[in-house]
């Protein structure tokens, strides 16, 4: 019987798609162990490293390399600017609206829990730009996180707070929708292995997520850009976010540790595909 180690950061409340995962690995025959640090790891045929965070630390990647198979076992950094096409400066002449987001994953919130309490200044200006916010622009300087949900828009790039300019933790991109009507459309394309599945879905909100999609998901073709984004980043298991603008694709996220798995079905077909791209690793 073959063992599959998934090897975490810490204990955690939270349910992720790789748990869900796990569940189908053990109706396949696998055995499946999770463990949480570096400390006294037990042996496995696979290591599946999932620690969430934009840059993993060096001494998990070292444990991973102990493993004579590792998923996303070279994959150190995730960070926006590493694969940002949409990044701007202050100096570009850029005409259009703007987004603010962290250069950290998930609006740095796995390196910054709790949550910066700026983060709920920020999603103010998502909704509206008010002068009283607008007086407390030095606190930009001091954001470590925002709400991902809730990235802040800007009607042009002039309009962005001084503070963003100054601030390590946040970029500045064109703010590049994809639209149909009312609608705001977001593609992906999750990953595993050789296994993938892909889809389109959109919502009357800028920002599109899942739980809060109003489109049917329908399945996408995967742009060659979004194959040298996963091989740039060294990943073998995760999910790219992107949007078609002009006919060219635009990434907006990339995740290596996605959440969610408590609200997926085990047993549903496309869960069930993505499982399977474990096989990748047992030939």
């Amino acid at each position: 019987m073959k063992t599959i180690l998934i090897l975490k950061e810490s204990k955690t409340p939270i349910h992720y798609i790789v748990d869900t995962l796990a569940e189908t690995w053990k109706a396949l025959g696998y055995r499946v162990i999770e463990h949480a640090g570096v400390d006294n790891p037990p042996g496995a045929d696979v290591l599946f490293l999932h620690v969430d965070r934009t840059v993993v630390p060096d001494e998990f990647l070292q444990l991973a390399s102990r493993y004579p198979v590792a998923v996303n076992g070279r994959a150190r950094d995730i960070s926006r600017r590493l694969y940002s096409t949409a990044r701007l400066s202050k100096s570009d002449g850029y005409a259009g609206p703007v987004i603010v987001k962290t250069n950290a994953n998930y609006g740095g919130m796995p390196e910054d829990r709790p949550v910066s309490r700026f983060a709920g200044f920020a999603r103010l200006f998502f909704r509206k730009e008010h002068a009283a916010a607008r007086r407390q622009a030095a606190s930009w300087r001091r954001l470590t996180a925002l709400n991902p949900r809730h990235y802040p828009i800007f009607e042009s790039i002039d309009r962005v707070p001084a503070g963003v300019w100054k601030n390590e933790h946040l970029i500045v991109e064109k703010f590049l929708p994809e639209q149909e009507g009312d609608l705001h459309y977001v593609r992906y394309w999750t990953f595993f292995g050789d296994a993938g599945i892909t889809g389109r879905h959109g919502s009357v909100c800028p920002i599109v997520k899942f739980d809060n999609s109003e489109a049917s998901d329908i399945p996408v073709d995967v742009p060659q850009e979004l194959r040298r984004v996963r091989r740039m980043l060294n990943l073998d298991y995760g999910r790219i976010d992107f949007v078609m603008n002009k006919g060219e694709p635009v990434v907006l996220d990339v995740n290596k540790t996605q959440g969610g798995g408590a609200a997926l079905d085990p047993n549903s077909e496309q869960l069930k595909k993505i499982a399977l791209g474990i096989e990748s690793f047992l030939k």
